[in-house]
């Protein structure tokens, strides 16, 4: 049972002003053949999950091509044009194959298809022929669209956020794709899309309205005859009109009941979508709560959600740090966050290790994410930024590399580490730990994310509050210039009607 393995994964903010190009990729994670099982066969991927997979249910995996990039900007034409053409060619010239395990995210967009994932899958289907099962994972985070559905034999989705489950998944996706080519089952899919958006600071799915949510998804997989169940929370960042809830089912040849099972977890969605929305905290407040706070051990960890770089942050905002000197917070470890300054990072290695500098950090993308900031301190260590995190974290992700770092301590009591590459959130406590640097010591950590970060740093935070910045990830939805979303589409209009 010869099976083939690729995918095309990225998160795309269509606000960001960084358009994503072929570098990007190129730069970041752009694997072929071995390199994706020295990458990826022992972390806690999607693909690790073909791997486990693929010794569970004994079939030939061929990893063929694997890319991807952090959370940025628009997708450009040639990118798409360069990386599906290469896909195109491998299927072809490493096939005939018996099926196709497809590694999306779902929240892709593209200067030509603003159902990026959507099109992938179509431009697979067209290579092996409808004969050939598909089976694509996806990302929590994906606006699925009909157009994924009628290019794939079943889409499974992640059910945790942060994102513990994607060997899990890959693992449920090749067991789909081994009983399909067997001809066990024939999975049927049923979508349900939700006029409603659920707020980025209300997606994790441990706690709140969203773990009912899956625990309503746990509910229909238990049923007889039911294949599996996905929520896509939707990623409210892209600026198209499938954005937005959705729901799937997949059952072993029953249209009804797929459609059945999935209109009830669409309709109880539906009913507690108020309580779905924006209820961060205003910065200033986040600030003041965490310098106040009893720190005994354990830091108050901030979410700068404005700057949430696994939604297509910047990762160099400054207005929580500005937030921190406004108040004057200072002292002994007062404060740890992470910037991305390639041009700091380079006076810092220029000036060296030990010495003291006086220079201007952060907010070097655009006007939305504050002012470069000055500050004087002295620089700790210089890193290639490079590490391993052993454990699972959101996505799975087991090696990093932030590019060249810097650790600086300043005379606030401050440690700013500056970075070089962009598209890495604070999903790591090793990011820290590789350079000496303990975050449970101090007394306000700041992260930039709203839900991934939370796997490494729950362990050891007293509270995690969710600071309400401005930037291109807000939970402010109303401060986005939305022209391709659909209308009605709830809480932007209240009155919005769900049938």
């Amino acid at each position: 049972m010869r099976i083939a393995a690729l995918g095309f994964h990225h998160e795309t903010n269509t606000f960001q002003s960084v358009k994503t190009d072929y570098d990007a990729f190129q730069a970041f994670e752009f694997l072929r053949g071995s390199e994706i099982s020295e990458k990826h066969s022992n972390a806690h991927t999607s693909f690790t999950g073909y791997f486990r997979g693929s010794e569970k249910y004994e079939f030939d995996l061929n990893p063929l091509l694997f890319t991807f990039t952090g959370p940025t900007g628009t997708i450009t034409k040639d990118a798409f044009d360069r990386i599906t053409s290469e896909m195109v060619d491998l299927l072809e010239k490493n096939g005939p194959w018996d099926g196709v395990l497809l590694a999306q995210h779902g929240g892709a967009v593209s200067e030509e298809y603003p159902d990026m994932d959507g099109q992938v899958a179509y431009i697979v289907r067209q290579v092996v022929g409808d004969k050939v099962p598909v089976v694509m994972t996806l990302d929590l985070h994906s606006n699925i669209t009909q157009k994924q559905i009628d290019n794939t034999d079943a889409i499974v989705v992640y059910r945790t956020n942060p994102h513990l489950d994607p060997l899990e998944r890959g693992v449920e996706a090749s067991e789909i794709l081994v009983k399909t080519i067997r001809g066990e089952i024939s999975p049927v899919q049923h979508l349900v899309q939700v006029p409603m958006i659920i707020n980025i600071v209300k997606q994790p799915t441990g706690f709140g309205p969203m773990k009912l949510i899956m625990d309503d998804v746990k509910e229909v997989m238990a049923n007889s005859g039911v294949v599996s169940a996905s929520c896509g929370q939707g990623f409210p960042y892209a600026d198209v009109e499938h954005m937005g809830v959705s729901f799937l089912v997949v059952t072993d040849g029953d249209a009804a009941l797929a459609e059945d099972k999935a209109k009830w977890l669409a309709d109880r969605a539906w009913n507690i979508r108020a309580d779905l929305q924006n209820d961060s905290t205003p910065m200033g407040q986040a600030i003041e709560q965490a310098a106040t706070a009893n720190y005994a051990g354990k830091p108050t960890v901030i979410m700068d959600v404005g700057d949430n770089v696994g939604g297509g942050g910047t990762a160099d905002s400054t207005h929580l740090l500005a937030e921190a000197i406004k108040y004057g917070l200072n002292g002994e470890k007062c404060l740890l966050m992470s910037l991305f300054d390639p041009v700091a990072v380079k006076k810092c290695i220029d000036t060296g290790v030990g010495s003291s500098i006086i220079l201007n950090v952060g907010a070097g993308t655009d006007d939305l994410h504050g002012d470069p900031i000055e500050v004087t301190g002295n620089i700790r260590i210089i890193t290639d930024g490079r590490y391993e995190e052993p454990t699972p974290t959101h996505g799975g992700i087991r090696f990093f590399d932030y590019g060249l770092s810097v650790a600086l301590d300043t005379e606030d009591g401050f440690t700013l580490v500056l970075h070089t590459v962009r598209g890495v959130g604070n999903m790591s406590r090793q990011q820290y730990y590789s350079m000496g640097i303990n975050p449970e010591n101090y007394r306000v950590v700041i992260c930039k994310g709203t839900v991934s970060p939370r796997a490494a740093y729950e362990p050891i935070a007293r509270e995690i509050i969710m600071a309400d910045s401005p930037g291109v990830t807000s939970a402010d939805m109303s401060s986005f210039a939305f022209t391709n979303r659909r209308v009605s589409l709830y809480p932007f209009e209240l009155d919005t009607e769900f049938v």
